[in-house]
């Protein structure tokens, strides 16, 4: 018995000391500063305060469990005890009978026994009045025990009221220490919250900005195609005027018909047929593909409609390939941007940049500079971001490099 009581000590100051580690843990995660933590150590800190209100909460279902035990172990004890002071009432009553009984009944005896001439006779009633006696002995030592009884009972049921009582102060002390432990839990939750809240929020906008993009380049692509319709429209009118005046004048006929042949020789600038990149637009690694992205503390996911490469503001940008400049300027979520049209619907975007070398309408050809790796935007280090469209849809750069 001593060795399993001090068995049972030991694994309480175990559980104590465990629970006093991962108060102490708690307490530490509930002083970071939720404002400038990063999200996996906010992640971080709200696990070790979960554990804790886990503990916590295991605590008070036991003294939960401990207090209706003790409850329902006073409530036999007083069943008990009531059982016990009708019996002791009854035993009362026959030793009263009793008492009245043997003594009418020896008074009768002791006449009987003088006016009685048979001895054998006296000699039997004698002996059932000492049976009677007797008898009376042993009720007593029944309303003793009783008694005893029903005094270990009451104790009994006093004992588990005072454990009932121990316990419930125990719930209250864990009640409040939970209290204050789900209210620092609630407090970082609401800051993770936020976190997930606003990542969220980032990421509609990037599909928002996206499509605005997509939106963006297939107007200016359709405006170009139709400012080339009208500058072929105007050129042919053009060499239909020369044509009518050389038939006029036949000693320009010659040095018009040179003119058009040099207007109709293909641009080398504007490349047509499937695009390929022709040159690298950074010197970076590559630090996120193209696809989906996966936050790694929240493990939410997003699109990512480009490939980010590496850089130091100020590192230099040039065009994959040879094209025009579609648009230069700032856009929300890709900070100030450059988007390059390559022919056949193919277009390029540099985003983040700190500045932007060209304008729209610039022709420039592959690996001119275009501008610098910058921090701008939607963004949370210097890097570029690329990307490859075709009629405004985002593909994955890697097929193209």
């Amino acid at each position: 018995m001593m060795q399993s009581a001090v068995a049972q000590d030991s694994v309480d100051n175990l559980r104590e000391a465990r629970e006093d580690a991962r108060r102490d843990a708690a307490e530490a995660a509930a002083a970071i500063d939720a404002l400038a933590a990063e999200d996996a150590e906010l992640v971080e800190a709200l696990a070790v305060i979960d554990d804790l209100i886990a503990l916590q909460e295991d605590k008070v279902r036991a003294a939960t469990v401990a207090i209706r035990a003790a409850e329902d172990a006073a409530a036999v004890a007083d069943e008990r005890a009531d059982q016990l002071d009708d019996q002791i009432a009854a035993i009362r009553i026959r030793l009263r009978e009793r008492a009245v009984e043997a003594y009418i009944g020896s008074e009768a005896a002791a006449r009987d026994e003088l006016d009685t001439a048979n001895l054998l006779e006296s000699t039997i009633r004698r002996s059932l009045i000492d049976q009677i006696i007797g008898d009376e002995y042993e009720l007593v030592d029944q309303l003793r025990t009783a008694v005893a009884e029903q005094e270990a009972a009451e104790a009994e049921a006093q004992a588990a009221l005072d454990a009932a009582e121990a316990e419930r102060r125990y719930l209250n002390d864990r009640l409040a220490d939970l209290e204050v432990t789900l209210k620092e839990a609630e407090e970082l939750r609401a800051e993770v919250r936020g976190r997930v809240a606003q990542w969220q929020t980032i990421s509609d906008e990037i599909e928002a900005a996206d499509q605005e993009i997509a939106d963006e380049i297939r107007r200016l692509e359709e405006q170009a195609r139709r400012a080339a319709e009208e500058q072929a429209r105007q050129e042919a009118e053009a060499r239909r005027v020369a044509e009518e005046e050389a038939r006029r004048a036949a000693e320009d006929a010659a040095a018009a018909e040179t003119e058009d042949e040099a207007d109709d020789e293909p641009d080398d600038d504007l490349p047509t047929g499937d695009f390929s990149i022709s040159h690298r637009p950074v010197s970076g690694i590559i630090t996120s593909p193209f696809g989906e992205r996966v936050h790694p503390i929240f493990g939410t996911v997003r699109n990512h409609y480009g490939t980010d490469f590496n850089g130091s503001t100020g590192d230099p940008i040039v065009a994959a390939s040879g094209g025009v400049v579609l648009s230069s300027g700032w856009r929300t979520g890709y900070g100030n941007t450059v988007v390059v049209s390559h022919g056949e619907g193919f277009t390029t975007l540099y985003a983040h940049m700190s500045d932007m070398n060209v304008s729209a309408g610039d022709q420039v050809a592959g690996g001119d500079l275009i501008g610098w790796v910058g921090n701008t935007g939607w963004s949370t280090g210097s890097h570029l971001h690329f990307e490859v469209r075709l009629d405004g849809v985002a593909l994955d750069p890697a097929l193209h490099l």
